[in-house]
C-alpha cells in the first residue's frame, strides 16, 4: 500500500525553512611582485581569490620569460 502524500501550503514550508548563515569572512591574499636586483622595489597587489593570486603571479612570470630577465619573483602570501 502506498502512502499518499500530503500537499504542503506556504506557512508549511516557510516554518522548515533552514537558518541562513552569516557571510563568511574571506582572509585577504596579497600577490608580492619582487624585483630581484633592486630589493626595494616591490609592488603588493591584495585580493580574495586563490585562483586570481596564481593568474596574477602566472602572467608575471610569462612576462618576465618574454623579457628576457629574471629579475621578477612572484609570491602569494596570506594575512594572519
Amino acid at each position: 500500500m502506498l502512502a499518499e502524500k500530503k500537499r504542503m501550503n506556504l506557512a508549511d514550508i516557510e516554518a522548515q525553512s533552514a537558518f541562513e548563515l552569516p557571510d563568511r569572512e574571506m582572509m585577504l591574499i596579497f600577490v608580492v611582485i619582487n624585483d630581484v636586483l633592486n630589493p626595494d622595489i616591490d609592488v603588493r597587489i591584495p585580493v580574495k581569490n586563490n585562483n586570481i593570486a596564481v593568474q596574477i603571479c602566472a602572467a608575471v612570470e610569462l612576462l618576465d620569460v618574454d623579457l628576457l630577465t629574471s629579475d621578477l619573483v612572484c609570491t602569494i602570501q596570506q594575512t594572519q
